[in-house]
């Protein structure tokens, strides 16, 4: 009876905190840090790229308009749309006019500090970001 307990509370906790990062995205954020996780030496214009993200901002909001600045210029979303998709656990980004059409996913990680590691779909970088204050 205790392990089948456990178990609950754990699956609780689990199911939890997927569901809250609907909420705790929302604001602004700024790039704090980026790096590649390549394993290889990256080309011009992936270092170019690298030293762009560095400067980086977003903002998601509540009705899912996604803003970006500088974040990808191989993808140019300054106009957005997001939304999270719970059964891959992913935020799927796309274009505030075509919503059908997925142009980037970001996997993350949450960070104790708060501030959430977005590892960006089809490159090899990772970016570390803060919420700015309001």
């Amino acid at each position: 009876m205790k392990n089948i307990l456990l178990t609950v509370l754990a699956l609780f906790v689990f199911t939890a905190s997927q569901a809250q990062i609907e909420t705790k995205i929302i604001g602004k954020w700024k790039v704090v840090g980026a790096e590649s996780n390549k394993s290889t030496k990256l080309n011009k214009d992936e270092e170019k790229q690298l030293k762009g993200l560095s400067k980086a901002s977003m903002e998601f909001r509540a009705d899912g308009h996604a803003k970006f600045k500088l974040l990808f210029s191989a993808y140019n979303i300054p106009d957005g749309y997001w939304h999270y998709n719970k059964e891959k656990d992913v935020i799927i980004i796309s274009e505030w006019k075509n919503r059908n059409t997925d142009l980037m996913r970001l996997w993350y990680d949450e960070l104790d500090a708060g501030g959430y590691k977005f590892y960006l779909d089809g490159t090899p970088f990772v970016i570390t970001v803060e919420k700015e204050a309001e």
